[in-house]
């Protein structure tokens, strides 16, 4: 039985009656899993506007437009009763509040830390008070940490901390290869201490790293200087993705931000498999079982090799 999020005594055809006009969660991003799994949740439909797919990405602008015209096609055509939208980009969110007016829905921003100008996006912070106006205009702000919830508060907004939905992974039992095999999940963003985890592959020549993202993504000074076990791997589709998680060992999931909550790590809670995040305060309170760790090479090869001992 589907249940509702922190309330597990009551089951989805209770919670949620039977609507005409859906529940959107929208994204201009190229991973929809966050937003799919809570719309689908919340009894809702989940889209999610990336034109070319990953691989082959128009220039920015030309992504945004193109997301634009979607979005505003979708959501006339659907006419929901409430918009989710992730931010960032708060263009997106911007785009969900006009057609909003416009067909008479509520909005709600999932703003990740990158909407607030950290994780290294430059753009979203000298767009904050774009970011102020919206929060003061939607019904919810939905957030990744009490800091943020302050934040939005102090902004007139109204905010809640919400973290991912369960998700359905039918994944087999783990198997120990005879060379332990660490997947570093990453997109090359400025809040992945990629070098850190590059020397850490080096202080383990007896395991193979996998490390995803878009290789194009990544630094040339860091492509130049990648150990001989470990591989990038461009990034992977959702079935690709979670292939390589089930052929994995560990799970590695680091960020330099402290509100940053990393969805492969519910992958790999979702997954059963070992799991070294970083060590920051809402990362304990949400993976108790996890291995934390310090983002630094040798931190992180004594947290990977301590999780293969045991």
């Amino acid at each position: 039985m589907a249940t509702v999020l922190g309330h597990p005594e009551v089951s989805l055809q209770e919670a949620v009656p039977p609507i005409r006009r859906p529940i959107c969660f929208l994204a201009w991003g190229a991973v929809a899993g966050r937003s799919e799994e809570i719309a689908g949740a919340i009894g809702g439909e989940a889209r999610c506007f990336f034109p070319l797919g990953s691989s082959r990405r128009p220039p920015v602008l030309v992504r945004y437009v193109l997301s634009a015209i979607g979005t505003v096609a979708y959501l006339l055509r659907r006419r929901p009763r409430v918009v989710v939208v992730t931010n960032p980009p708060i263009f997106a969110a911007l785009i969900a509040y006009g057609c909003a007016r416009v067909i008479g829905a509520s909005v709600v921003m999932d703003s990740h830390p990158g909407g607030f100008g950290v994780q290294g996006d430059r753009v979203a912070a000298r767009l904050q008070r774009l970011h102020r106006w919206m929060v003061g205009r939607v019904a919810l702000v939905m957030v990744t940490d009490e800091t943020w919830s302050e934040k939005v508060r102090s902004w007139g907004g109204t905010a809640t901390v919400v973290h991912e939905a369960p998700a359905d992974w039918d994944c087999p039992a783990p198997e120990r290869h005879q060379r332990p095999r660490v997947l570093a999940v990453g997109r090359f963003a400025a809040d992945e201490p990629i070098a850190a985890v590059l020397e850490a592959a080096r202080r383990l020549p007896e395991c193979d790293f996998a490390l995803t993202g878009a290789v194009a993504s990544c630094p040339t000074k860091l492509r130049e200087s990648v150990p001989d076990n470990v591989t990038l791997v461009g990034f992977l589709d959702p079935a690709q993705y979670r292939a390589a998680v089930a052929d994995t060992d560990v799970v590695l999931t680091l960020t330099t931000e402290p509100t940053s909550v990393m969805r492969a790590a519910y992958e790999a809670v979702y997954a059963r498999r070992p799991v070294v995040v970083s060590d920051w305060p809402v990362a304990r309170a949400l993976f108790p079982h996890a291995v934390p760790t310090v983002n630094d090479e040798g931190a992180i090869a004594r947290a990977i090799g301590s999780l293969l001992a045991n």
